[in-house]
């Protein structure tokens, strides 16, 4: 029988958690492009889905392993803001919701 958590949701093995992190990194690029202002807040979205069903023993390997994604998508963050600045192509872009 599959590990479960408090209210008996079916928790990831430490392969799945793997595999979901490995399918995160492939997906972080694509985030950065279509939605480089919102990146972080989108993949934060992704990382609290897999941290809710991950085991608390694989949630410290989520955390180190999604850290790095983290940082790509403020650093593109701070790039589209830097360019909407100065008035650049992100700028005149219109914000989809």
């Amino acid at each position: 029988m599959p590990p479960t958590d408090r209210h008996g949701e079916v928790m990831k093995t430490h392969v799945e958690v793997q595999r979901e992190l490995e399918r995160l990194e492939r997906l972080v690029p694509h985030i950065i492009s279509d939605q480089g202002d919102r990146a972080e807040e989108i993949l934060g979205f992704h990382v609290a889905s897999l941290l809710g069903s991950a085991s608390l023993s694989d949630q410290g390997f989520v955390r180190e392993h999604t850290a790095q994604m983290v940082q790509r998508c403020r650093k593109a963050q701070d790039q589209a803001a830097a360019r909407g600045l100065r008035g650049g192509p992100m700028a005149a872009r219109p914000q989809l919701a």
